[in-house]
């Protein structure tokens, strides 16, 4: 059988690849004490059980996915909590099945890519999204007030002033910690004109980034000024306007190592934060936590760290030291903040106490740990690793919002999605033309209508002369309206989004 989705975040898990064909007696042992479900695509399974499978189209009943319970193997998941697989992905998955229910557990490819539950689903042309994320998207009219027609000139951002509701704002609210003031931003400036200094400020931070681990390799002290520095930087250009920042990073994502993976955590969680509404001091908190939530895999071996298969019982026992091995080395330095090192401290704990190193459970993990824990899986998703190809950032979305309330806290999850959006800055898409672009700035009108960057023709050939276009005000192509289609993984058509910079 190919196993092609998990009831957990795969990152949560020894099974570094997304998608492997057991092979073994001791894989399905494996999966016994991590999962309650998988999901197994009955196309890519081999052998005679399966054949009938390769070769019917996968629209037939019965082809594509199927979901399969595992037997539970005598408490093997060593004190973790188990539910009864009602709540997990999998289960949602198998009770949207066609058919409905448990005696029925076959679910097609197309209804695990367009599958309208908790998961969301892919839009349609009318732009509607069930699930989670048709509930957060449901409220951007609401929230960014009524729709307008073009701008003078067919500018656009700077001139939609938001106008949120009361219900809106105590949502927010009610995610901060008691006593920090709520805090309501506006963009200042557009994102090309922000993309400029977001740039340095990138190139900034990885060259700091890259001292701070050789100065730790060489077992030397780093100066926490330099990076309070940098860190204010990145908060005053999030504030000014996060879509920049989120675009040059994301630009970045096929050069990020295994310790550059923060800096782009480190971003989209300081975006986070300002959408939620933290003031500036704990924004720069944020900037803190993610720029370091993972240097302690300093201390992991490197063939660890790109191996490319399973990880072995001991070797996902080291591979979670990491943690620690990070809250050894900032604990050298006196001048990190507490709440700093406590969300590093917890940003792999789950929500149902599945996590580590502590294995907290629901309020025992902070906000600031709940909010790295979304983000830190998110940003893993999305980037290219040694073990498993990149994720689109609207499925990376999808896995979330399946995992949201099990593993991560539901409120939070879908304040994320409203943050970044469904499509996010800097993430590739296709649009009903055929054409690829890149979404450059979002509308605040309709999120499902930023403003984009055409870079192919529509037989995905490279143009010579990428051109910005505004889907809010420039919708029609032949008579059509265009509109996403679908979103795409990083190095989808072999693009390269370094050749795109707005700077």
């Amino acid at each position: 059988m190919f196993v092609a989705e998990l009831d957990r975040p795969w990152t949560d898990t020894p099974f570094l690849l997304q998608g492997f064909l057991i092979d073994s007696a001791d894989q399905i042992a494996e999966l016994q004490k991590h999962c309650e479900f998988v999901i197994i695509d009955r196309a890519r399974s081999v052998g005679k059980e399966f054949a009938a499978a390769a070769d019917t189209p996968r629209a037939a009943p019965g082809a594509g996915t199927r979901t399969a319970k595992l037997p539970d193997a005598s408490s093997a998941q060593a004190g973790k909590p188990k539910g009864n697989g009602a709540d997990t992905a999998a289960g949602r998955a198998m009770r949207a099945a066609p058919g409905g229910g448990a005696a029925r557990r076959v679910v097609r490819i197309e209804d695990i890519a367009n599958r309208r539950d908790a998961h969301g689903a892919a839009p349609d042309e009318s732009g509607d999204y069930p699930g989670i994320l048709g509930r957060v998207l449901s409220g951007f009219k609401g929230m960014w007030g009524r729709e307008r027609g073009p701008a003078p000139g067919g500018a656009a951002a700077l001139a939609e002033v938001p106008s949120e509701t009361p219900q809106e704002f105590a949502a927010r609210a009610a995610l901060l910690p008691a006593g920090i003031p709520v805090q309501t931003y506006l963009n200042q400036v557009s994102v090309e004109q922000e993309a400029p200094r977001a740039r340095a400020i990138v190139e900034e931070a990885s060259e700091l980034l890259d001292k701070l681990i050789g100065d730790i390799k060489l077992g030397q002290s780093f100066e926490v000024e330099q990076m309070d520095e940098i860190v204010d930087d990145m908060v005053e250009s999030i504030v000014r306007n996060p879509d920049a920042l989120m675009w040059v990073a994301r630009l970045r994502e096929q050069d990020i190592s295994a310790y550059g993976h923060g800096l782009q955590v480190s971003v989209y969680l300081t975006a986070f934060g300002r959408h939620l509404g933290f003031p500036k001091p704990q924004l720069g908190q944020l900037a803190q936590v993610g720029l370091l939530l993972d240097i302690g895999k300093i201390r992991l071996p490197k063939d660890l760290l790109e191996k490319q298969g399973t990880l072995s019982p001991a070797e996902f026992d080291e591979a979670k030291k990491h943690v620690d091995y990070g809250l050894e080395i900032l604990s050298q330095t006196s001048n990190f903040d507490g709440e700093v090192l406590l969300a590093i401290a917890q940003h792999h704990e789950r929500m149902n106490g599945g996590g580590y190193p502590k294995g907290l459970v629901g309020s025992e993990i902070g906000v600031y740990g709940r909010m790295a824990a979304i983000v830190d899986c998110f940003a893993a998703l999305t980037n290219h690793r040694p073990y498993a190809a990149a994720s689109s950032s609207y499925e990376a979305l999808r896995s979330l919002s399946g995992w949201s309330g099990e593993y991560f806290h539901e409120p939070l999850v879908q304040q994320f999605v409203s943050s970044v959006g469904v499509f996010p800055v800097g993430s590739l898409i296709e649009l009903s033309t055929g054409e690829v672009a890149v979404v450059v700035e979002h509308s605040k009108v309709r999120r499902l209508k930023p403003r984009v960057l055409v870079i192919t023709g529509p037989d995905k050939t490279p143009s010579s002369h990428p051109s910005l276009i505004d889907l809010l005000y420039e919708p029609k192509s032949s008579d059509e309206t265009v509109f996403i289609r679908r979103g795409l993984a990083a190095g989808a058509y072999g693009l390269d989004l370094k050749d795109f910079y707005l700077a």
